[in-house]
């Protein structure tokens, strides 16, 4: 094996034999130690703005009044906005050409009362999830309840099964809490065996063609983990929130989620 095969750094050589490598050696320590510096400020940025949030006198944890103040303006905003949007809209249709559809919560925060209570309904109280719905007019009405929060579409059968493949998890009555995660189709002739649905394909099957028992069988999943939407396209975040109705784009940022 050569000297700096599989090694982390490059090893430096002359380009002749005989020749000095001084000048190469300099710059390579100027480098290291610009990154050291540059990561030992990243971590005191990120020191100081986790100390600015997490503000504290003596065990008391105290929440400054700026953050009430935007609080009380979020969920004033998204008041007004349902009573706009029931007006503009006050029977929103299904989407077109599908039975269920996908609907994923983004990591926006706040909202009214209502907005929350729509979003635990839905089983999306939790930022960066992933259920599926089926197609119908009270779907309709809740997903234009939670617009802001939410984005939605029709999902290929490829893609569904892609994400049941590498992401689903069962609900274990045993255990409430715990997540058992689909590793065979045995442990989902175990949990959907009673509901005739015995392997991956009959699972993905009855969620993109809002099967008999599609209630029951979305009843005993947990909601998908998606990750950050704005991280989707590299390294770069976004700097808006996606949501409301995708349509056929939204195959397209799932297959970005979680790969073809």
């Amino acid at each position: 094996m050569d000297e700096g095969e599989n090694t982390a750094k490059a090893v430096l050589r002359p380009r002749r034999p005989g020749e000095s490598i001084k000048v190469a050696e300099t710059v390579l320590k100027r480098r290291d130690r610009n990154l050291k510096a540059a990561a030992d400020r990243a971590a005191q940025v990120a020191k100081a703005r986790d100390a600015k949030n997490d503000y504290k006198k003596g065990k008391l944890r105290i929440i400054r009044a700026e953050r009430f103040i935007k609080q009380c303006r979020v969920r004033h905003n998204d008041v007004r906005r349902l009573k706009v949007s029931r007006k503009k809209n006050p029977t929103p249709k299904p989407l077109r050409k599908c039975r269920s559809i996908a609907v994923a919560r983004n990591g926006r925060t706040g909202g009214s009362k209502e907005t929350k209570q729509t979003l635990k309904k839905l089983g999306l109280s939790t930022r960066h999830k992933l259920i599926f719905l089926p197609n119908t007019e009270e779907t309709a009405n809740q997903l234009l309840t939670v617009k802001p929060f939410c984005y939605w579409g029709r999902c290929s059968f490829k893609t569904l099964f892609n994400i049941v493949h590498k992401k689903a998890a069962f609900k274990d009555p045993e255990a409430p809490k715990e997540k058992t995660m689909l590793s065979d189709n045995v442990l989902i002739e175990k949990h959907l065996g009673d509901l005739g649905v015995l392997c991956t394909e009959d699972l993905a099957h009855v969620l993109h063609t809002q099967g008999k028992h599609f209630k029951e069988v979305a009843q005993r999943l947990w909601p998908i983990n998606t990750g950050d939407i704005r991280m989707a396209n590299g390294m770069v975040k976004d700097q808006k929130f996606t949501f409301g109705d995708l349509q056929d784009a939204m195959d397209l940022k799932l297959a970005k989620l979680f790969g073809e």
